[in-house]
């Protein structure tokens, strides 16, 4: 039995991830349960595919409840919980001490976000004696895991398999399309509006794409707490106009369809897995050079990599991509070869099959 465990009440590449491995294990017969906060989207979704998920509420003490941790000790011995898979540090706490009280035999802590893993003795416990396995999406992710301390888990423990797309649901024959005299060129960049992802620098480059009299729409997807304020910078900047935040989107093909360039500001990530969705959409993608970025565009031929923090350089970047819809073109194709190489969801999910069931 495995055993998919995720409290938090947001939705993002993590739950969309636990979600849909879940899904696919239960394709093979293998047998999944899940925990999950009660009214998170994680929850709905896994009822909506008819799989019961067991809700659980915590925070970063909850291993301290003894009681929840007894309960989940319980939970796991009943359900003869073979490998337990986690995605949060106050998970990895509460569930991860239980299952190993309960002899749980494989303890995956998926870690998904390139961010230092702080050396203190609690992560150094749980790192060497309650983690059998680490399971990141990207080298760079392994990377930081390791940054502040290099000896917190052997490197053999920690194993690169990134996220993979159902590239089934990316129809291979679209492409950029080149916009007919006058026709607003369209921007796009999806993500959650917080710190992390810095939409606030597509007002800057909205900004200067005005400037050089270039005739745009940016549209950003997604929500947030970041969101009024951003609208506010919208509003003083006077591109309101130009300059659109769509909210949470549903349908990512279809946002991806109407975009010419794909523009993620983030200030890092695990695994960008915006940058595979768009070039799996044949379209040309501009991000900074930094975290997981270089993993997924190749520069120069996919899309074009920035200085890091330099908005000059990501606008010119991007403005190159605007006048030159041939090049567009020829780095569509190139990002969903690279796309159907290294980052389908089937192929990607083999190795991870094996790595859950070892």
């Amino acid at each position: 039995m495995i055993c998919f465990f995720n409290t938090t009440k947001a939705w993002g590449g993590g739950e969309k991830w636990h979600f849909d491995v879940a899904m696919r294990l239960i394709t093979d017969e293998i047998p999944v349960i899940a925990v999950t906060h009660p009214d998170s989207t994680l929850r709905q979704k896994f009822h909506a595919a008819g799989v019961k998920a067991h809700t659980l509420r915590t925070n970063n003490r909850s291993f301290l409840n003894v009681l929840k941790l007894f309960r989940l000790y319980l939970f796991f011995k009943q359900h003869q919980v073979d490998t337990l898979v986690m995605n949060l540090p106050a998970d990895l706490k509460l569930a991860g001490i239980a299952a190993r009280l309960a002899g749980v035999r494989k303890i995956i802590y998926r870690r998904g976000s390139a961010i230092p893993i702080r050396n203190t003795w609690l992560n150094r416990f749980l790192f060497k004696k309650v983690i059998t396995g680490v399971l990141a999406n990207s080298f760079e992710t392994k990377r930081t895991i390791l940054s502040a301390n290099t000896n917190l888990i052997s490197p053999e423990k920690i194993r690169v398999i990134y996220n993979g797309l159902n590239l089934k649901d990316f129809s291979e024959k679209e492409n950029t399309i080149t916009k007919a005299h006058g026709q607003s060129l369209i921007i796009g960049n999806l993500g959650r509006l917080e710190k992390q992802k810095a939409q606030h620098l597509l007002i800057s480059l909205g900004e200067k794409l005005v400037k050089a009299g270039i005739n745009f729409k940016i549209l950003i997807g997604g929500d947030g707490s970041l969101k009024e304020n951003l609208q506010t910078k919208i509003q003083n900047a006077r591109l309101s106009e130009k300059i659109c935040l769509l909210g949470y989107v549903n349908d990512v093909h279809a946002f991806m369809k109407e975009t010419d360039i794909f523009v993620l500001t983030s200030h890092w990530e695990g695994f960008g897995y915006v940058l595979a969705e768009a070039m799996a959409c044949l379209k040309p993608v501009v991000a900074f050079d930094h975290s997981s970025n270089p993993e997924l565009i190749a520069d120069k031929i996919t899309g074009f990599l920035a200085v890091p923090g330099d908005m000059e350089d990501l606008f010119n970047k991007v403005l190159l991509l605007i006048r030159n819809p041939e090049l567009r073109k020829k780095m569509g194709v190139a990002g969903r070869e690279k796309v159907e190489k290294e980052f389908d969801f089937e192929k990607n999910f083999q190795q991870l099959k094996e790595f859950l069931l070892d």
